[in-house]
């Protein structure tokens, strides 16, 4: 039997490297993104900072019949802004995509992720353990997701669902060039290759279903 694994934002950085290591793996991959991701077998092109596009791409996703193995919930929008320039628009458009979507897409699935034993990892940021000037909107919607995905935890504990909070790092992605219109991490520092950081996540997806890694923090380091 084939399973399906769910990623949002698979069209590129780690969603990206996710979906082709997966796809290798003979899974079917379904991306759910406002863009394509050219190795997904399904994809429901929709704006996750949209309630009813989120409901639609869940009913997309409930219409298949295969087992869905895995939820990760990878799209993100990243803001850099000083205190005295955060916008009531910045806030919204921040928690919308980060936070609103993960809630969203999860309860319109719970119930099939119950009966499925569907593992869950949340890909949320180091910015929850340190804070960073201009980063306040951007880590206040990354604590909430980890609150969410702590909540979710408590939710699954009696279930064979597994659910993993995942920190990872700076890595040299496109995240930061959306919002900036430049890219900082070609300023020849160390930060993290994603594909390196995809490998990880599946090889902790990959461990036993009794063995639950509920929490990862990956840090990049100078070498």
């Amino acid at each position: 039997m084939i399973f399906m694994i769910i990623i949002t934002g698979a069209s590129d950085g780690l969603g990206y490297q996710l979906a082709k290591l997966y796809k290798d793996a003979g899974k079917i991959v379904l991306n759910v993104s406002r863009r394509e991701c050219p190795v997904a077998d399904y994809n429901f092109l929709h704006d996750l900072a949209v309630g009813k596009d989120v409901e639609a791409a869940a009913q997309e996703i409930l219409a298949l019949d295969e087992p869905l193995e895995i939820l990760i919930n990878n799209a993100g929008v990243y803001s850099e802004q000083p205190i005295r320039s955060i916008t009531k628009d910045e806030v919204k458009r921040l928690m919308a995509t980060n936070v609103e979507s993960n809630i969203l897409l999860t309860s319109f699935l719970i119930d099939r992720i119950k009966q499925d034993g569907t593992d869950i990892l949340s890909v949320i940021s180091t910015a929850v353990r340190k804070g960073n000037p201009s980063h306040a909107v951007y880590a206040a919607s990354k604590w909430a997701q980890r609150g969410y995905t702590e909540a979710l935890q408590a939710e699954l504990k009696d279930t064979s669902s597994r659910v993993i909070a995942f920190y990872p790092g700076g890595m040299k992605t496109k995240l930061f060039e959306k919002e900036l219109n430049y890219d900082p991490t070609d300023d020849g520092l160390y930060w993290m290759d994603p594909r390196d950081i995809a490998i990880f996540a599946k090889q902790i997806l990959d461990l036993p279903k009794n063995i639950e890694v509920s929490d990862v923090v990956i840090n990049r380091k100078k070498t």
